[in-house]
């Protein structure tokens, strides 16, 4: 385990800031190009398209991680867990596939046009060449930002040449695919350097029961994050799909870059707990949730209080009812990290994966009646308020089964200090709001935002918090 926990961690995290910066350049210039409507509609059929790649894909993104760290120090070992598991992903792609066209065209389930059902049904069939739990289970988080990085230029390029109108519908539609495709191949082309792959001798058995319930774990947890944008097509009508999700493009974008700091520990806790070394497990699990927490109360705070700003710029007046759906959803920058973050890696490579399935289901059945409940009155408001909830419900639910296995707790001096920056801070915003009202929108978000995080640091420096020495360390690396 030679491979540095912290400088994966920043490698995961950058990359996943990558995503955060990406979309929104590209939500800004979409959503003035396609509108809501259109955004909306590509929405909706890149929807259904994600249920099949994830039925593709079964558990073995989450599995293959846990298996390959585990069986990586035996050249032979991992070859053959490897050539077992492309095998089994080789299969669930092609049934995957089919069912989608069937579904898609003889029961038209999607209401979107043809071609781009066509389009988005080659996520499906490149699943195939998923094979990023591989790198992953190996840590290559470096190699893992750059291949992402020069995916997403290619990507802008692309976008900004080939979609010009509101009927550039099919090229936005391609153009994302690509951004999932490109990373595909660019994994397989560089496979040969970690593993081999080899049908002989090769036994899919035994991979079947542990595969099949992180799959269970997996599609709960994917269709209460879908649930919303499926129920809101049903239930309402495409602009308000177009609104929230926009609304959600900026808030999870957020959110999952958090939690990309906890990713890198799955390959690590598989590892340690072979090993039993519960302590450095526990050690581990309370620095980075620390970190976590350090940045994700500011960025929500931050949010809420400059949602309207970030509107304005980002998508423009056609957008302003997104407004309220952002900062209902900014709530979700707290909870996602903790639901997928520190707590989630302790239930799946501790072998609690059947806690973890319960704590997914809970929030499955709130989300649903939740959304079926509030957005006939409320549309995406309503649909953003039962995401919150769900998510409210799935992290204390894992606080909760974690606790019984390895109990994690916060330095009480760590949350004072995020809690006391986070309001400095906001007190902060509230004042250059004032201070600079009237000067250009964009000028304005841009020196709140500079502000903000000056202040926030420098009274967690001031309060000094755990994590601040150690951040230091990290950027000087």
């Amino acid at each position: 385990m030679g491979k540095s926990v912290s400088r994966n961690s920043a490698f995961s995290m950058i990359n996943k800031g990558l995503s955060v910066v990406f979309p929104l350049v590209t939500v800004s210039y979409i959503s003035r190009v396609l509108g809501a409507a259109g955004i909306g509609e590509v929405s909706s059929a890149q929807n259904l398209a994600t249920y099949f790649s994830m039925a593709a894909a079964l558990g073995i993104p989450s599995y293959g991680v846990k298996a390959i760290a585990q069986s990586k120090r035996d050249e032979n070992s991992c070859n053959k867990t490897f050539s077992e598991l492309f095998t089994i992903n080789l299969i669930s792609s092609i049934i995957a596939t089919v069912v989608y066209l069937i579904t898609a065209f003889c029961f038209k389930i999607n209401n979107s046009n043809t071609a781009l059902t066509l389009i988005f049904s080659s996520i499906i069939v490149f699943n195939i060449i998923n094979i990023e739990w591989v790198y992953q289970g190996y840590e290559e988080y470096g190699y893992i930002m750059i291949r992402s990085f020069v995916i997403k230029i290619v990507s802008l390029l692309l976008l900004f040449i080939f979609v010009r109108k509101k009927s550039d519908l099919v090229a936005y539609a391609f153009i994302i695919c690509f951004g999932s495709i490109g990373n595909y191949v660019l994994n397989f082309i560089n496979l040969k350097r970690y593993v081999k792959l080899n049908f002989c001798n090769i036994s899919l058995k035994k991979h079947i029961r542990p595969i099949m319930t992180f799959f269970v774990s997996v599609i709960a947890i994917e269709i209460y994050s879908l649930l919303d944008v499926s129920m809101l097509t049903v239930m309402s009508n495409a602009t308000s799909v177009g609104y929230y999700s926009n609304s959600t493009k900026i808030v999870k974008a957020v959110a999952n870059t958090l939690t990309g700091i906890s990713a890198v520990l799955m390959p690590r806790f598989s590892y340690l707990f072979s090993e039993d070394n519960k302590s450095e497990i526990k050690k581990l699990s309370r620095q980075f949730l620390n970190v976590t927490f350090l940045i994700s109360v500011p960025c929500c705070c931050g949010i809420i209080l400059v949602a309207d700003q970030i509107v304005e710029v980002l998508f423009g007046v056609e957008f302003l009812p997104a407004i309220s759906t952002i900062r209902i959803l900014s709530i979700l920058i707290v909870l996602m990290p903790l639901s997928g973050g520190v707590f989630c890696q302790l239930l799946l490579t501790a072998g609690k994966e059947k806690s973890y399935l319960a704590c997914v289901l809970i929030g499955t059945v709130v989300n649903a009646v939740l959304n079926y409940l509030l957005i006939p009155t409320f549309t995406q408001n309503g649909a953003a308020i039962a995401s919150v909830v769900a998510e409210f419900t799935v992290s204390i639910s894992m606080i909760v089964a974690t606790r019984r296995t390895i109990k994690v707790n916060m330095c009480c001096r760590d949350v004072f200090s995020i809690l006391t920056s986070a309001f400095v801070m906001s007190l902060t915003l509230v004042l250059c709001h004032k201070l600079f009202f009237g000067q250009a929108v964009w000028m304005r978000l841009l020196v709140e935002i500079v502000i903000a995080v000056l202040v926030y640091f420098l009274c967690v420096f001031m309060l000094k918090n755990s994590a601040s020495s150690k951040i230091i360390r990290m950027i000087k690396k």
